[in-house]
């Protein structure tokens, strides 16, 4: 009774606010695309959703009202944006479980290419979840999120199934070389992928060039390129499908939602 009088009284408190917290596609695109260019760091967190997403309590429950919608089916929706009153996301070094990256064209007198800084939202986990508290008492599951601010979220792991029998081999970038883990893998395994990389000539491999396949790599294995892969085909498609996908394949699976870094 108690808990019931609690939720009540605190969304009927919260229900003016959150108007304000989300705002449809069509909303966000009539707004100056120079808005989401300079500033990406101290400024108004606003989070686009990558599927249809609930809004929680502290505690991990449902809140019946959000947005003038009421009840259990009530929901914001995919690809809509979330304005929290948070503003910033913070630099950070750590293995975090969400983050984004912030990249620049980098140019030296010997070579160029991206290089990109780590920033999070700080989440909190509930029931064995991570959230984002987005304001007036409200969370969303950070799993829904697909950019922040204009910048892609990543995954730090994502789980998948070996669909048929696997074996890794572990790459040196410095050296150039690759060597074979006496490491079985069978079906029904479970390993935690923390990126995918395509292996080309450079690698030093002449017959592995752009046209070939993506590999995963197994998380907490390497840093940079170094690492331990495995061929994303020999993974169920399922898991598989969560944080990969080949435009050539066709439209993108209902299931990708996940982003996994590119180790290029």
């Amino acid at each position: 009774m108690f808990k019931k009088l609690r939720n009540a009284v605190f969304t009927l408190t919260a229900l003016i606010s959150f108007t304000a917290l989300t705002a449809t596609p069509n909303i966000v695109s009539a707004a100056s695309s120079s808005k989401y260019t300079p500033k990406y760091i101290n400024r108004q967190v606003i989070l686009k959703l990558n599927c249809n997403s609930y809004v929680y309590d502290r505690y991990g429950n449902r809140m019946p009202w959000f947005n003038g919608l009421y009840g259990p089916l009530g929901y914001l929706k995919e690809d809509s944006y979330v304005y929290t009153t948070r503003n910033r996301i913070e630099r950070t070094n750590k293995d975090v479980r969400y983050f984004t990256l912030f990249t620049k064209y980098h140019v030296t007198k010997y070579n160029y290419g991206f290089v990109g800084k780590k920033y999070w939202l700080p989440y909190k986990k509930i029931n064995g979840h991570y959230f984002y508290y987005i304001g007036y008492g409200a969370y969303i599951k950070a799993r829904n999120v697909s950019s922040v601010n204009g910048l892609l979220q990543y995954s730090n792991g994502e789980k998948a199934m070996v669909d048929k029998t696997s074996y890794s081999f572990t790459f040196n970038s410095k050296s150039k070389k690759i060597t074979h883990p006496k490491i079985k893998y069978k079906k029904g395994d479970y390993i935690i992928v923390d990126g995918l990389r395509q292996f080309t000539d450079d690698d030093g491999f002449a017959f592995w060039d752009a046209d070939q396949p993506y590999y995963a790599r197994l998380k907490g294995t390497g840093h940079g390129n170094t690492g331990t892969y495995i061929y994303i085909g020999n993974l169920r498609d399922k898991d598989v499908n969560v944080f990969y996908w080949d435009i050539e394949d066709g439209p993108s699976p209902k299931e990708r939602r996940i982003n996994l870094v590119d180790i290029d």
